[in-house]
């Protein structure tokens, strides 16, 4: 696997530009920490509702073509294989930038043929970089349920109204909060101390399951914006007070 100082000949890099998309208003809590990782540039696209990337390849075609514009690069190092992008490695080249492709695995199958004859040349990083600086989580199955088309209308009871709990918002919002951290181990604990040592927003990947396990305990419930911002504060608290 070859280095992005043998690929750039050595050159300084200017900056790393991470792509991403937000996963809702806020960043996430890997986003909020890579954006203040300094030579690191964040830049974020949206997801759209059934979790596809948007805007994301358009930062990437804007970027490169507006350095290689303004003369900020020699080179270009790009860790992509999407085709999508191959016009702005035409245009880089057109100013004069070197523009290298680096494949997340064989390149015969993760870069496309076009990107590869466009790019000045391609190189590959494999397994064992990524296990080494990566670490890979794999999300738990969600639950099988029966379609509904099995039933017999028959044999679908009337839905039961759940009943609301009379615990206060802030004791259910104290119960789930300690529930969500329960599973975490110290390093990720430890993330969460820190990003909420000087703010107060809760990453998206805890606030959406913080807000509707509090809601369902509630019997479904409605919240309103007071009562989300109370819970929020509820599990803010919740983490600066864990202890090691």
């Amino acid at each position: 696997m070859a280095s992005t100082a043998a690929i750039s000949g050595s050159l300084p890099a200017l900056r790393i530009y991470w792509y991403d998309a937000m996963p809702g208003p806020r960043m996430s809590l890997d986003q909020a920490e890579l954006a203040q990782v300094a030579g690191v540039k964040l830049r974020l696209g949206a997801l759209n509702n059934i979790g596809e990337q948007k805007g994301v390849d358009s930062l990437i075609v804007t970027d490169l073509i507006d350095l290689a514009r303004n003369g900020a690069i020699a080179d270009a190092v790009l860790i992509s294989g999407d085709e999508d992008l191959r016009i702005a490695v035409q245009v880089a080249q057109s100013f004069g930038v070197r523009v290298h492709v680096l494949a997340a695995g064989d390149p015969s199958r993760n870069v496309s043929h076009s990107l590869q004859i466009e790019a000045d040349s391609v190189h590959m990083l494999d397994s064992a970089w990524f296990a080494k600086h990566f670490e890979n989580k794999v999300p738990s199955a969600p639950e099988r349920s029966i379609p509904t088309n099995t039933l017999a209308k028959q044999d679908v009871a009337p839905p039961i109204a759940k009943a609301k709990s009379t615990k206060e918002i802030d004791e259910i919002a104290l119960e789930v909060s300690k529930e969500l951290l329960a599973s975490e181990d110290q390093d990720q604990l430890q993330r969460l101390r820190s990003h909420f040592a000087d703010q107060e927003t809760v990453p998206p990947e805890y606030d959406r399951k913080l807000i509707a396990k509090v809601a369902a305990a509630r019997g479904g419930e409605r919240l309103s914006g007071t009562q989300m911002r109370q819970i929020r504060g509820v599990f803010v608290r919740t983490v600066r007070l864990l202890s090691d």
